[in-house]
């Protein structure tokens, strides 16, 4: 547009000479402008009047919904939520370590030299919060708690379970949480996955924040599932979104220090996954296998699954059982009884649709009585079960495992 140019500088320069400026030029320039103008108001009130009509107007805010609905439920991707699980002593022969099947070594270890100082230390950070102390006791427990402390015995507060699949990394975790009398946090690290670029290591933060923030008020054993799905070995073909969620899943153990109640224990298959810095010392290099139950475990899983919760057997030989299941994991054991209960109760659901056609109470007692599980029926189940570890390279556990003691 030089007219206008030209008449810009006409009237803001005084070195400009009028006879530059065309009056003419500029009148013509003005009424394009009030036609384009007229065009442009007579093609929006063509465009209102086509489609401005209550449908279209009801399409606009149903899309304005699905565009809150998705923004909501993007805030609530970014936001994970905790949930604490408090153990409850309802029964002390299933509470705790009693309820473990073996593992004698691992329990004996756990108790000495992670049970006892942490419960130790629970026990006075309690006392010190009661309005009602016993200032006696209290005084007591903080000459011992000054005395142990001079010797500074570390205590495994970050630990890794490994092992194969199905020999109860979980359970071990559930159990050392109520012997400890600790909340539990369970969360299968997969799940902070997200499609959103950068948001899974936002999630992996505020989980983190969340998780340190319910630790202020009670200990915490923090359990991570799966740890080998988030923090894999990182190599050149590793993308800069993965290694940022390294990264950030790093720096958050760093900074584990700050709350001293959070006990964290991470559970992998695949220990020969993991980077190597998450396993280097002042995060997780208290590594604990847990195997495949031996002779005895599998003895007193046996005991646990029928004689200890009372299911009706008869003239059970556990120690046969357990010869008989080499190689058979806990939840094989568990799939076992379960079946095997099954079986032995079919006869009295059977007199269920009887219970109307007279039936006779003797008759009742006397299936009742004969409804029991025997060696047949376990060695029968046994026969039918596959060992779960058929299907497990046990290879990479023992290479591991004599590469983690040099």
């Amino acid at each position: 547009m030089a007219w206008f140019d030209d008449f810009f500088q006409n009237i803001s320069q005084n070195t400009r000479k009028s006879s530059s400026f065309n009056l003419d030029d500029f009148e013509k320039e003005l009424k394009k402008m009030d036609e384009n103008i007229k065009q442009a108001s007579d093609l929006n009130d063509f465009l209102k009047n086509s489609f401005d009509t209550p449908e279209a107007r009801q399409a606009w805010e149903n899309l304005k919904i699905e565009e809150k609905k998705a923004k909501n439920s993007t805030d609530e991707e970014k936001k994970p939520t905790i949930e604490i699980r408090y153990p409850k002593n309802k029964d002390s022969k299933t509470y705790g370590f009693a309820w473990v099947a073996g593992m004698a070594d691992l329990k004996e270890e756990l108790k000495e030299n992670f049970i006892k100082p942490l419960k130790f230390k629970f026990l006075v950070q309690n006392m010190e919060k009661q309005e009602n102390k016993d200032e006696k006791s209290l005084e007591l427990y903080k000459t011992l708690q000054e005395a142990f402390e001079k010797f500074k015995v570390g205590i495994p507060t970050w630990m890794l379970f490994y092992g194969p699949p199905w020999t109860w990394k979980t359970f071990l975790t559930k159990k050392l949480a109520e012997e400890l009398d600790a909340g539990m946090i369970e969360k299968s690290v997969w799940e902070f996955g997200s499609s959103y670029i950068h948001e899974t290591s936002k999630n992996i933060k505020n989980f983190f924040t969340e998780a340190k923030k319910a630790s202020e008020s009670w200990p915490i054993i923090l359990f991570l599932d799966e740890i080998d799905s988030l923090v894999s070995k990182r190599t050149s073909l590793v993308d800069s979104n993965k290694a940022e969620e390294v990264s950030q899943f790093l720096q958050e153990f760093n900074a584990l220090e700050e709350a001293p109640n959070l006990i964290v224990i991470a559970a992998t298959n695949r220990p020969d996954h993991l980077d190597s810095a998450i396993l280097r010392s002042g995060r997780l290099d208290k590594k604990i296998y847990i195997w495949p139950p031996d002779f005895e475990a599998r003895k007193e899983l046996f005991q646990i699954y029928i004689e200890k919760t009372e299911r009706p057997n008869k003239d059970i030989d556990f120690s046969k059982l357990a010869e008989l299941t080499e190689n058979f994991v806990a939840a094989d054991i568990e799939h076992i009884c379960d079946e095997a209960a099954r079986q032995a109760s079919k006869n009295i659901l059977e007199l269920v649709n009887k219970v109307d056609t007279n039936l006779d109470l003797k008759e009742v007692k006397k299936t009742i009585k004969n409804s029991v599980i025997t060696m047949e029926i376990m060695e029968k189940e046994i026969s039918e079960t596959t060992s779960s570890l058929q299907y497990v390279d046990m290879s990479v556990y023992n290479e591991w495992l004599e590469k983690s003691k040099n």
